[in-house]
């Protein structure tokens, strides 16, 4: 099969029949559902992987389209958004490295997907991975935590449009990000903001003016450090979660 053209649109059911992921040497196995397999289990589950990578700005699955693949996020960033009938569309996730996706409750995604940066993921046809599921109870509970985050989640983030001020929710997207990042800095939490202003806007319900002086008032107040245009260093953590909270 050859390759699309990088600058394509490419969606899952394209890159299914390529050389199967790497998954021995996958760094993202630690932060993964698929660290709870040992020995034979996860050589089964290695053996239905296949990984695919993804220019920035392509997409990934799309929104009604037959749900066979599940996804796991090896590398990059990842939007999560839906569509409305006219056209406008609304973030409501971002995905980063072993971070699960493409699980919906019927036959077909509801959701879009599309890699922010270029992205790695391992894809897994549904039926295959049902199959194991039934096979491996540690498995199956592994993925019903992830679920339960994700209700969790979404939970959230309808406190976050309903109730949090625009301090509140640009604090609580970068406190939330701190929790998954790494950026190597062993002194200081920092987060890459890998989307765009205006995709951090339309997830936290803001316009984009709004976000940027928002994220200009935490710096000169000493929150946060621009140290490039796409990472924060979180100078004051704990300030930021107090503000996220509505206790600040």
């Amino acid at each position: 099969m050859a390759d699309p053209p990088a600058n394509d649109s490419i969606g899952l059911a394209a890159s299914f029949g390529r050389t199967p992921s790497p998954c021995d040497h996958c760094g993202a196995r630690a932060r993964s559902f698929c660290d709870v397999l040992k020995g034979q289990e996860f050589h089964q589950l290695a053996a239905i992987a296949l990984s695919r990578s993804f220019e920035p700005r392509q997409t990934i699955i799309q929104e009604g389209d037959p749900a066979d693949f599940l996804m796991n996020v090896t590398s990059g960033a990842v939007k999560i958004f839906r569509a409305l009938p006219d056209g406008r569309t609304q973030v409501v996730g971002f995905l980063g490295e072993g971070d699960f996706m493409g699980m919906p409750p019927g036959e077909g995604y509801t959701v879009s997907a599309e890699s922010v940066t270029a992205v790695e993921i391992c894809t897994f046809p549904r039926r295959s991975f049902e199959r194991l599921l039934k096979e491996f109870p540690s498995l199956e509970r592994r993925l019903f935590e992830l679920v339960s985050n994700e209700i969790a989640a979404a939970h959230d983030h309808m406190l976050l449009l309903g109730r949090k001020t625009a301090r509140e929710r640009v604090a609580s997207l970068l406190v939330q990000m701190a929790a998954k990042e790494h950026c190597g800095n062993v002194h200081k939490p920092c987060v890459k903001l890998a989307m765009t202003r205006a995709e951090m806007a339309d997830y936290l319900g803001l316009t984009m003016e709004t976000v940027s002086r928002t994220l200009s008032t935490f710096r000169r107040t000493g929150l946060i450090l621009a140290q490039s245009p796409d990472q924060l260093l979180l100078l004051r953590l704990d300030a930021l979660r107090r503000i996220a909270a509505g206790a600040d």
